[in-house]
């Protein structure tokens, strides 16, 4: 029995340590068996020199279930296969020699790369490093020899233990009721190296059957005159599918609960990390260089983090639909984006990179995803609200999926020589897509049409020049006309000082002024002192409240503007800006529900900044 369950746990770990994660918060200080534990965190620390074993069965939601088969074989810096066949298509890795593929069936794509390097696809260590690198699981791997014992104690005493046949076949079952989730383990006595897992609940449905085997699966990959190949460098390829996956696995955790990171307020040169709700707060003055240094240092996991989802999550996504590699179509981009991008923003780049670790290439890269941004916008004023008062709304939408939320920063940033601003952004974007700065101006952007149109300043830096340099809405105006610009863009401006705004709908060789109640050909409802910027009903949405609220909107009811379905449901962050008492409020994604869903924390520039004198 020993060795049955010594020998499935080698090549498993993986599925049992899945279960801990998922309940690791209920059992707390609980116990497993220490010979399982020891086996487990040796794995996911060291890896295994090799392992082959087949996962087959369904998994999904109580509604809707679907149907898996994975084989994996796997020879230390020898051989990789992953062999997956999800929904009925198949995926697959294959790494040996001086050649790694990856098939996507759906796609009928090959991206290849050859070289040396053949990187290390020991899943049971990369499944470690998603552990260690999420919050309430990294000390799983670090468990010290008490706590092992400890485990074991747990197990004994609060899972049932019990022998049943199935199937004219002997199994050992461990369960056990964990809210109102339904864990089993069957280990199978008679075959060595198989087990079942099933999980249910109202919400989770999973039955899996696992074999640990010592057979090779020679799976070759399809090659005929309808799949397409994209030849790329072998060391980028393995990067891509490690870091993807290193992402990817957080992201599947934070499915299940949102990441719980440790608030230690820190500090840096002229510098500081602290917290407002548990939402993090960066205050940093100097040099643009030092500016990065400072982001470097204090974000420098959260930077990692957003690189690993921007540039290799999102490639695997974008390279199966487009058919063109994912890192090289944004490599393009960015040399011919690179000679409208500021020598200042370039030298924040490589301070952030100098202290984070992280290579200069991946930071500017990660820093032209913005441009994918899609979004709604508003301002109110005079007649508008209950007191005269500005109110700028910025509704950002993208993929939540993806994460960004949960590296979410409001940057208080004074570079020297410059305007100091609030910028409402993520770890390792130094442009702005949401901000204000301390002139009152205030700037929100939607995405348009037009990608591919790279001959011109990034959105973000575009905003980003705004912030630092305009003194007043006439000045904002003017540097957003006066800058070679890219793609299609939609900008919402504002000025607490007059108050006033505009909209602005540009392209590279367009740019329209929408002043305040403007009958425009994508906006033909205007409404007196307002400036409304959105698209089809989510327009129409939008206009519908403020007709029924006008004059009456304060801070609350225009917080509420942006609800859904203004808000769609990609809906990643919400801001409301007051610039005229330089306050601001910002409701970040959760989990899985929008940013409009989620509560809206009060920051007071003026107060934050005064923190760097």
């Amino acid at each position: 029995m020993n060795k049955i369950i010594k020998n499935s746990l080698i090549g498993f770990a993986f599925i049992i340590v899945l279960i801990i994660a998922l309940f690791w918060n209920k059992i707390g200080n609980g116990y497993k068996v220490y010979s399982l534990i020891n086996t487990i965190t040796t794995n996911l620390n060291d890896g295994n020199e090799k392992y082959n074993f087949l996962i087959t069965g369904t998994f999904g939601s109580a509604e809707k279930v679907d149907t898996l088969l994975a084989a994996i074989s796997f020879s230390n810096r020898k051989y990789f296969l992953a062999d997956v066949k999800f929904k009925a298509k198949e995926y697959i890795i294959k790494s040996a020699d001086d050649l790694t593929q990856v098939f996507m069936g759906p796609s009928n794509l090959i991206v290849s790369g050859k070289g040396l390097d053949k990187g290390n696809f020991d899943v049971l260590r990369l499944l470690g490093n998603v552990l260690t690198d999420f919050p309430q699981t990294n000390q799983i791997t670090e468990l010290s020899f008490f706590e092992k014992i400890g485990i074991s104690g747990w197990t004994v005493s609060n899972c049932e233990i019990s022998d049943e046949i199935i199937n004219n076949q002997e199994f050992k079952i461990i369960s056990k009721d964990i809210d109102s989730n339904n864990v089993q383990i069957l280990i199978n006595k008679e075959i060595d190296g198989q087990f079942y897992l099933n999980i249910e609940s109202k919400k989770i449905k999973a039955n899996l059957r696992v074999e640990f085997n010592d057979i090779i699966n020679n799976v070759t990959i399809p090659q005929n005159d309808e799949i397409k190949t994209i030849n790329i460098e072998r060391e980028e390829l393995n990067t891509a599918i490690y870091r993807g996956a290193l992402r990817t696995g957080g992201l599947l955790l934070s499915k299940i609960e949102a990441p719980k990171f440790a608030k230690v307020e820190k500090s840096y040169s002229t510098g500081k990390l602290k917290f407002k709700d548990g939402n993090r707060v960066l205050i940093a003055k100097g040099t643009h260089s030092e500016l990065g240094k400072i982001q470097g240092a204090l974000l420098s996991k959260e930077i990692r983090e957003m690189v690993d989802a921007t540039l290799y999550t999102m490639c695997w996504v974008y390279t199966a639909d487009r058919k063109s590699w994912f890192i090289d179509d944004f490599r393009d981009a960015y040399n011919r984006l690179k000679p409208f991008i500021p020598k200042r923003y370039d030298e924040e780049m490589l301070g952030m990179s100098e202290t984070s670790g992280i290579p200069i290439e991946e930071i500017r890269l990660t820093n032209v995803f913005p441009a994918l941004f899609h979004c709604s916008g508003f301002a109110l004023f005079n007649t508008a609200t209950i007191d005269g008062k500005l109110y700028h709304g910025r509704v950002l939408d993208y993929i939540i999926d993806l994460g960004l939320q949960f590296n979410a920063v409001v940057y208080i940033l004074k570079p020297e020589g410059y305007n100091a601003f609030a910028n409402v952004s993520y770890a390792g974007f130094i442009g702005s897509v949401t901000g204000m700065n301390e002139k009152q101006v205030t700037f929100g952007e939607m995405g348009g049409k037009g990608e591919g149109d790279w001959d011109g300043m990034p959105m973000g830096f575009l905003m980003r020049d705004g912030l630092e340099r305009a003194n007043s809405l006439d000045e904002a105006v003017n540097i957003f006309e006066d800058t070679p610009r890219t793609c299609e863009y939609y900008y919402v401006i504002s000025d607490g000082k007059i108050p006033d705004a505009r909209g602005l709908s540009t392209s590279p060789s367009r740019f329209e002024i929408i002043f305040p109640n403007q009958f425009h050909e994508q906006l033909q409802k205007p409404v007196e002192n307002t400036v409304l910027m959105s698209a089809g009903s989510r327009y129409e949405e939008l206009v519908r409240r403020v007709k029924d609220n006008f004059g009456k909107f304060d801070s609350e009811k225009a917080i509420r503007l942006m609800d859904r379905p203004v808000a769609m449901k990609s809906n990643l962050h919400n801001a409301l800006f007051a610039p005229q008492n330089l306050e601001f409020w910002v409701a970040n994604a959760g989990i899985s529900s929008p940013a409009a869903n989620e509560p809206y924390t009060h920051y007071n520039f003026m107060d934050l900044l005064s923190e760097l004198e």
